[in-house]
């Protein structure tokens, strides 16, 4: 056991550490990552004396053989205060979306084809489908490619997605969505790339209706994400 977990233990509950492992495995399961690709992290409001923490997935453990002990604990400066394990490559650019966004609580990256496929090409995503114009909030940006192991792209990364839109493509490279929960997060990245893939088709065959958050009449009593 590390100094850092014995000093800090208990930062991370066992029941979210579970459930970033299920999100990580059904991420493979719904097809949006293999082998290592993508991460997962989630916000410890408060818990460092009124400062927030994070809690990430660790660099190269493929999903099928990560525990929920492997999670690490970071501070807001990326210090590892909880795991033995390195964390995610792209923790400072989670850091910096947690930074811009403090509504968001948290963070799932994903690399699916059709998100790909749409951000080889440098074209925006566009809702064409309720889910994603529910869950996204608006047109998912594209950010041109770079490596996206560093505080500098995850700032750019977050100033392009804004702070009205949950998700923004990372061209040749893929998804970051965010949620006010890691349920929500999961379920953007999600309607993200079903909503990709319809349009992608969709374009082949015509000229679909994009769909526009602000426009959309929504019944009294409906429930929304």
């Amino acid at each position: 056991m590390s100094q850092q977990t014995a000093t800090r233990p208990g930062l991370a509950d066992p029941r979210l550490r579970e459930e970033i492992l299920y999100y990580c495995r059904e991420s493979v399961r719904c097809g949006l990552n293999f082998n290592t690709q993508g991460n997962i992290s989630v916000r410890l409001p408060g818990v460092l004396d009124g400062e927030d923490a994070v809690v990430i997935t660790p660099s190269d453990v493929r999903y099928d053989a990560m525990h929920p002990e492997d999670m690490l604990v970071v501070d807001m400066h990326g210090t590892v205060l909880e795991g033995d394990l390195l964390p995610s490559t792209e923790l400072p650019v989670h850091l910096e979306h947690y930074r811009r966004r403090p509504d968001a609580q948290a963070i799932v990256h994903t690399e699916s084809t059709f998100v790909n496929v749409l951000g080889a090409l440098g074209r925006r995503i566009d809702p064409v489908l309720l889910n994603m114009v529910l869950y996204a909030k608006g047109p998912v940006p594209i950010m041109p490619f770079e490596f996206s192991t560093n505080a500098d792209f995850g700032r750019r990364s977050a100033e392009l997605m804004g702070d009205d839109v949950n998700a923004v493509v990372w061209a040749n490279h893929g998804l970051l969505a965010v949620g006010v929960s890691l349920k929500l997060a999961f379920k953007v990245a999600v309607a993200v790339e079903e909503n990709a893939e319809v349009l992608f088709q969709a374009e082949r065959a015509g000229t679909p209706t994009v769909l526009v958050y602000d426009q959309i009449a929504i019944p009294e009593g409906a429930r929304l994400p």
